[in-house]
């Protein structure tokens, strides 16, 4: 009996096909999935402005606090204006309207000033320093947001003056504003200072003492020249009197007062460094 061959090549067995590893690697490249990206972290100045709109956010959303900012001084304008408006051909309304706006700011910015207790106090304060924000984005950001707040208690009071019969052009209108506005800043540190050393509610309280004390001072409610001589010296030497004069000065002319600068800006240098070391204080005891 004859037996047939396959005339076909017989494959020579081996272990299963093997994939080269040149190929391999191709392969195995091309079907990973891609890396993802790595953000870029946010700026200083980007963390500063969204801190800033944070907490401008949350202090314009508190109806207790915008109506006391707010309704207080328009309310205060409306009274004295119907006492002592008259005065002076109605020139007394004029000085009453800058006053009582002048207090409306400066009851928002020192308001606001303390309203970093809160963050210190609910670890808010700590949850943004472990983020990355650094304690100067944290203080610039405290007063982008406090100089915010200022503008609803100057524009109300403002309006409702020129409603009521101040006679004042647009421009020394907005004028004033501006000047009693950028005026305000030393009572945004001075509320950021009380919230950094002062705790809980004694921040507030500490807040709204300083703030009738600087208005009564300052010659807010009523004329500097009706107080004593040891009163009308201590009225001259803090900001708000002469937050009050620039703002006439800019809405009826005459003389600038230079001392009033002055004034103003020795108050803002030293309670920028007040609030300097009292927040690098305050980040250290967060950090611990």
């Amino acid at each position: 009996m004859s037996t047939e061959t396959d005339p076909r090549p017989s494959l020579p067995r081996s272990s299963p096909m093997t994939v080269p590893a040149d190929s391999a690697t191709l392969t195995s490249a091309s079907t990973a999935a891609p890396a993802p990206r790595t953000a870029a972290a946010p700026s200083a100045a980007t963390r500063t402005v969204r801190y800033a709109l944070h907490t401008t956010r949350m202090t314009v959303t508190n109806v207790m606090f915008m109506a006391f900012t707010i309704a207080m001084p328009v309310g205060m304008y409306l009274l004295f204006g119907m006492l002592f408006g008259e005065q002076g051909d109605g020139q007394a309304r004029g000085m009453i309207m800058v006053n009582m706006a002048a207090y409306g700011g400066l009851g928002a910015a020192v308001t606001a000033g303390t309203q970093i207790q809160e963050d210190q106090r609910n670890g808010f304060l700590r949850q943004l320093i472990v983020a990355g924000l650094s304690p100067r984005s944290f203080l610039v950001g405290s007063v982008m947001a406090a100089s915010a707040v200022i503008i609803p208690a100057l524009a109300a009071v403002g309006l409702i003056g020129v409603l009521t019969g101040v006679e004042v052009g647009a421009v020394p209108f907005l004028a004033t504003l501006v000047v009693l506005w950028l005026g305000l800043l030393p009572t945004i540190l001075i509320g950021i200072v009380l919230g950094m050393v002062l705790k809980g509610g004694t921040a507030m309280a500490g807040g709204v003492i300083t703030m009738m004390a600087m208005a009564i001072f300052g010659g807010l409610w009523m004329p500097l020249e009706m107080f004593p001589a040891w009163m009308q010296s201590i009225g001259q030497a803090i900001p708000t009197y002469w937050i009050s004069q620039l703002g006439l000065w800019s809405m009826d002319g005459g003389e600038l007062p230079v001392t009033g600068l002055v004034v103003i800006g020795a108050w803002t240098l030293v309670l920028g460094v007040l609030c300097a070391i009292s927040l690098r204080r305050a980040v250290g005891l967060t950090r611990r």
